[in-house]
């Protein structure tokens, strides 16, 4: 049988205790470790962390921002099937989906399998080449996936230009259908 010490009792302190004591010693240098240095990696970046990645993160939330601006409830989910990037919940309590579909240094986009559905949005962010660049604002067209789906049947290409969506497809202002009540 192996020995067990007894566990030390440990005191607990409140958050309340702990935001006192952090701000009684906000100034006091000695009070505080020395800062943590992590120093920079000699390996290559892993795949995983390319830019490319990094600009759909980039699109997905540039979306969310529009629709936040709108006035929409809009979050956005990961991991979800069926090509849901967004979740918007109107005020009626209907939710609608957006499908986030980033494009760099083109507005060509190889046409993929799509599932339209009534509540379901797809939203294409155009990134110039330069896109790293802060101040550059991506093009961005939305249209419902069902208009969407018909153009798609129409096409007689691999590759839709999005620049000809509001043309071809009639919708001008999808923004409007996914955020209708913000609409004025």
């Amino acid at each position: 049988m192996a020995f067990m010490s007894p566990k030390k009792k440990r005191s607990r302190r409140s958050e309340e205790e702990i935001d006192a004591l952090v701000v009684k010693h906000a100034e006091d240098d000695d009070a505080w470790e020395a800062p943590i240095v992590v120093p920079p990696s000699g390996a290559p970046r892993p795949s995983w962390m390319s830019s490319g990645r990094h600009l759909e993160l980039a699109a997905k939330f540039y979306v969310v921002s529009i629709l936040h601006r709108l006035g929409a409830e809009a979050n956005v989910t990961f991991a979800q099937p069926d090509n849901v990037d967004i979740t918007v919940v109107q005020e009626s309590g209907q939710a609608l989906t957006v499908d986030v579909k980033m494009l760099r240094g083109t507005k060509a986009w190889p046409v993929e399998p799509l599932r339209a559905r009534a509540h379901h949005f797809v939203v294409f962010v155009c990134f110039p080449e330069s896109a790293q660049k802060p101040e550059v604002i991506p093009d961005v067209y939305a249209v419902h996936s069902e208009r969407l789906k018909r153009l798609l049947n129409d096409l007689r290409s691999n590759t839709l230009n999005v620049d000809s969506i509001p043309k071809v497809s009639g919708e001008h202002d999808a923004w409007r259908q996914l955020a209708p009540e913000s609409a004025a």
